[in-house]
């Protein structure tokens, strides 16, 4: 019985072992700026860039402008999704460069 424990708690410390191995990563940090743009219809109805964990606000820009002037700019379109709210739908595009 006790050899038996001894193999349970072994086995249980290499998964342990190999878990803790595996949560590093030497992969570097992404250090890119990502822009959130949410428009319903031609108006935009908010816009964040998202810099190190930093969120400012843009304003006094209308939606197709706000996504036309960052994709001029070098920005890529990472994802979109739509969002509804109270029957209105908006796009939200995630931009990065």
């Amino acid at each position: 019985m006790k050899n038996i424990k001894d193999i349970t708690l072994s086995i249980f410390a290499v998964i342990g072992f190999v878990a803790l191995l595996s949560s590093f990563t030497n992969q570097p940090q992404s250090d890119n700026e990502v822009v959130i743009l949410k428009l319903m219809g031609k108006k935009l109805e908010s816009a964040y860039i998202i810099d190190n964990g930093d969120e400012n606000e843009v304003k006094g820009q209308t939606g197709d402008v706000a996504l036309e002037q960052y994709l001029n700019q070098g920005w890529k379109v990472l994802g979109t999704s739509v969002a509804a709210d109270a029957g209105r739908f908006s796009v939200v595009y995630t931009l990065t460069k």
